[in-house]
């Protein structure tokens, strides 16, 4: 998918919403093995070119809730924490089959859901959410697209204050 059809399939979960593509930027492709790196994950598929597109700034598509991305931070530090807390719960929960799977959590909803993708799966643009609550994992049915698209429905559309063009954050700033 090109950025493009990437903005303008996102854009048609919510067409009357007011976007300013001069402002969307991703990672460039000499940074994404680096986030690899750094999160233990692969990129590839849906993620990838959501990365590439638009992973630093979406030009007012998403604001900092729920997803992962869009969260204004001085380092990294506290996203490279919470990766691997939310990997050391599988752990607890007797889930080590995950663990190889290389799972990325992308969003949290309600506190206590949080999705994710198996980037080492064979199908690794599906959404995962992990129920903290009753301590499971579900498959939602959604692609990472599909996802992306049901949080600008729901949560951009249901906003209580207008999300900024340059709502932006850093994977990678250390």
């Amino acid at each position: 998918m090109t950025n493009v059809e990437l903005i303008n399939y996102l854009h048609s979960a919510y067409p009357e919403l007011t976007i300013d593509t001069s402002y969307i930027k991703g990672y460039s492709e000499d940074e994404i093995p680096k986030l690899e790196r750094l999160y233990d994950i692969k990129i590839k598929g849906q993620l990838y070119d959501f990365l590439i597109y638009m992973g630093r700034c979406s030009g007012g598509l998403f604001g900092d809730s729920p997803l992962n991305f869009y969260q204004e931070q001085d380092t990294v530090r506290g996203e490279v924490i919470f990766q691997s807390c939310q990997r050391q719960e599988f752990a607890e929960i007797q889930r080590h089959d995950l663990m190889a799977q290389k799972p990325f959590f992308i969003s949290i909803e309600s506190y206590t859901q949080f999705y994710f993708l198996l980037t080492k799966s064979d199908n690794p643009d599906l959404v995962y959410c992990f129920d903290e609550n009753e301590e499971i994992v579900k498959v939602t049915g959604l692609t990472f697209n599909e996802y992306l698209r049901h949080v600008i429905d729901y949560d951009t559309r249901n906003a209580t204050c207008k999300i900024p063009f340059d709502r932006s954050g850093d994977l990678l700033i250390l």
